[in-house]
């Protein structure tokens, strides 16, 4: 018979929660929560609940950790499927303000509640979108904790690296991907002193091994993975939250590498972003990446608008997920031929978003711009926050123009300095280069590939097209085409806008010109029908 995390035979377990139920030893109940956390609901849910049936209100109102306790132990009891968490979700949206009213980060004296309470409002405030109230909140329970710590005390480590844990995916969902891998190091360097189950260790593992996978640094990911193999599996309702982290890396690993099969097996779990799960956006990014490889950039374009539905507006309107869906958008677009939609999409966020230059990199090189495709993509790689994979791409972009320009030389040091980001093994950035440009950028340089890789690379579809057309309207030309699909007049628009007659004329004249159009109808429909408008 199977043990618990904490070394017992489940039947003693069991004679533990009816002799606590038999005695009313709330406080037992409440230490056994903490002693086998996560693996308590997991595996005695219906006798925990038997117990805590018995526990009068005035005790719930003295001990929040048992309420918690509750919580999760109804979510499995009453909806075991583990990846049905909509009801978890809502749950824990409704009860973190009950418990803001019971536990006061400044003032809690119990390291215990502390961490199991204080987490628990954090989440439920992240959950609702409030994700720099939730970091806010994390940064006063560390604080609170530091206190603690200081003092001499009874309680033994509870859930050592939890609240680090939480706020990792906090700053996670913020953008702070630096931020976010030291408290995931912090959370599972603390978690090994947990004396029962390593679930923050779990939990930071996974998602270590994601974002440095989706920053294109493989081997970190790689060891990262192999951290979280080296633990013992967790209970099966908490596995798939505690480790998706880990099943989207294991996902980028296979895109790499043009590994379809690893790629959908690791996608069966993740989904398709539509999913209630924290970690959506990394997922999205995924997909998304995936979708525009495998030639369905229209298909996954319509999924996107779903994305954006399954998930509170307040969280897509920020942070990681506003980059997502930016991000996911602009390549979709560039690849399906929707080139002057994407343009408007990157300039719409405007010049900081540094997520969006590659795109906007691309769409210059595409468009036959060269020089300003190598002047954005020479910019790019050296942003502060630029990721290995994007630095990669723009190097990629910028040997292309730079051979398209007859700058031979350029092209080889931007191609050798790509190649030395990539292993033998990967495959997802070379497909991005068109078949014969890539072939004269090999003949000129060292391209490491492996005999399987090199196979892949010859049997990738184009992902992008070669050429496209932009329509680069000015701002001012931009604010006048707004203006005529009123119905304005020259007058009227020039009288809005504040210039002379001449001025908008001379403007509606360029639009007409840029549009290949002669007639105010043609020009809205042309604009409407590029995404301009």
């Amino acid at each position: 018979m199977p043990h618990d995390e904490a070394g017992a035979e489940p039947q003693d377990v069991v004679a533990e929660l009816a002799k606590i139920a038999a005695t009313r030893d709330w406080a037992a109940l409440e230490a056994l929560c903490d002693r086998l956390w996560l693996a308590l609901p997991g595996h005695y849910g219906a006798e925990f609940l038997a117990a805590f049936d018995q526990v009068p209100e005035e005790e719930l109102l003295q001990r929040p950790r048992l309420l918690v306790g509750w919580l999760l132990a109804s979510y499995v009891t009453q909806d075991p499927h583990p990846r049905e968490l909509r009801p978890l979700l809502r749950q824990y949206i409704d009860f973190g303000p009950r418990l803001a009213t019971m536990v006061d980060p400044e003032t809690e004296t119990s390291a215990a509640t502390l961490t199991v309470a204080g987490t628990l409002i954090m989440i439920s405030t992240r959950l609702r979108g409030d994700l720099e109230d939730a970091e806010r909140l994390g940064r006063q329970l560390t604080a609170r904790m530091a206190q603690l710590d200081a003092r001499p005390s009874t309680e033994g480590p509870v859930r050592p690296g939890w609240i680090a844990m939480q706020r990792g995916l906090t700053l996670s969902l913020l953008g702070d991907l630096p931020g976010a891998v030291e408290q995931y190091r912090e959370a599972h360097e603390l978690a090994r002193t947990e004396p029962v189950a390593n679930y923050a260790g779990v939990n930071a593992a996974a998602n270590l091994a994601m974002i440095f996978a989706q920053l294109g640094h493989l081997e970190t990911s790689q060891q990262w993975l192999s951290t979280l193999d080296s633990y013992p599996p967790p209970p099966p309702n908490v596995a798939h939250l505690l480790t998706v982290g880990g099943t989207i890396a294991r996902g980028w690993h296979a895109l790499d590498q043009y590994d379809w099969p690893g790629l959908d097996a690791a996608l069966e779990t993740v989904g398709d972003g539509t999913q209630p799960i924290e970690l959506w956006p990394f997922g999205t990014a995924l997909v998304g990446t995936r979708a525009l490889h495998a030639g369905r950039a229209v298909e996954y374009l319509d999924t996107l608008h779903v994305v954006q539905l399954s998930h509170p507006a307040t969280v897509t309107a920020q942070g990681t997920g506003l980059r997502a869906l930016q991000r996911a958008r602009a390549d979709l677009l560039i690849a399906a031929g929707e080139a002057n939609r994407a343009l408007r999409l990157i300039n719409d966020a405007g010049t900081g978003a540094h997520w969006l230059a590659v795109p906007a990199a691309r769409l210059r090189l595409l468009n036959g711009d060269y020089e300003l495709a190598r002047a954005l993509a020479s910019r790019g790689p050296w942003h502060p926050v630029a990721s290995h994979r994007d630095t990669r791409q723009l190097l990629l972009i910028k040997a292309s123009a730079a051979l398209r320009m007859g700058e031979r030389d350029e092209a080889v040091k931007a191609m050798s300095a790509a190649m030395r980001l990539r292993s033998p093994d990967e495959v997802l950035s070379l497909t991005t280069v068109p078949t014969p440009e890539r072939e004269e950028l090999f003949a000129l340089t060292t391209v490491p590939l492996s005999d399987t890789a090199a196979e892949r690379l010859a049997a990738a579809r184009p992902v992008f097209p070669e050429h496209i057309r932009l329509i680069d309207l000015t701002a001012r030309e931009q604010a006048v085409l707004a203006e005529l699909t009123t119905g304005a007049t020259a007058v009227q628009i020039a009288r809005t806008l504040v210039v002379s007659v001449n001025t908008v004329r001379t403007q509606i004249q360029s639009i007409y010109r840029k549009l290949d159009v002669s007639t105010r109808d043609t020009a809205l429909m042309r604009a409407s029908e590029l995404g301009i408008l």
